[in-house]
């Protein structure tokens, strides 16, 4: 059994632990890295301090992932005082309550990210009856985003959960509540056909993900039968 001691110890490392951001709190334009990125990456700064009980690697340099980017600069040069104007959020995409039949939502690593808002109106709308399908690609079980928030969404009756993990190959080392719905290597077209005949309406696609995804994803959804004015490519 664990003395006072050790109890006060694990204690302390608990409190030091990095919190999960919230859904709301991703912006939902699918930027890279994605808060959620960046507490992963501090997730597992601090597993690795507390394996090695040395709290001095919780120090470590802050990440400096936005360096190059047009806003961070903008913001780095702010003085406390300073003014600054806004605009948007703005997007192409707009749901409406049973617009469609059923949701076809594709997504690789951030790219789940404007999926999230969709998802959770759909869900928090007693009245909106669409059905969704999501599939969500990413290197490891570990990596995988919003864990808890999708498989809370999966327990309502018109939500499907799936996922496809590119860097593992054994069902045996994932949870009993993943196995089933988990595929492993790529999204590719066998799938998406799969998928496409499972849906329960005719579905409208929704795609995010590296550009290099995103033109997969449309050309194999184009050879599954949906057209253009089918699929929504973020």
């Amino acid at each position: 059994m664990m003395d006072e001691t050790g109890e006060e110890e694990e204690e302390a490392w608990l409190q030091l632990r990095p919190v999960e951001p919230l859904p709301s709190q991703c912006c939902g334009s699918g930027c890279s890295p994605c808060v959620f990125d960046l507490y992963h990456r501090e997730l597992a700064r601090w597993e690795a301090a507390r394996a090695s009980k040395d709290r001095s690697l919780l120090s470590g340099e802050e990440s400096q992932c936005y360096q190059t980017g047009l806003m961070s600069r903008y913001v780095e040069s702010w003085s406390a005082g300073d003014t600054a104007f806004w605009r948007g959020p703005f997007g192409d995409f707009f749901y409406k309550p049973n617009q469609y039949g059923e949701l076809l939502m594709l997504a690789s690593g951030t790219g789940l990210a404007p999926m999230v808002p969709v998802l959770q109106s759909i869900t928090d709308n007693a009245e909106d009856e669409t059905f969704v399908t999501l599939v969500g690609c990413f290197k490891t079980f570990e990596g995988i985003y919003l864990k808890t928030f999708l498989q809370e969404q999966a327990r309502f009756w018109n939500v499907r959960t799936f996922f496809v993990l590119s860097q593992e190959n054994s069902p045996e080392q994932l949870p009993w509540s993943y196995r089933e719905k988990t595929r492993f290597g790529r999204l590719a077209q066998d799938l998406i056909e799969e998928l496409v005949g499972s849906c329960r309406r005719k579905p409208f696609a929704l795609v995010c993900g590296s550009a290099e995804f995103t033109k997969d994803m449309a050309r194999y959804l184009l050879c599954a039968g949906l057209g253009e004015d089918s699929c929504f490519l973020f």
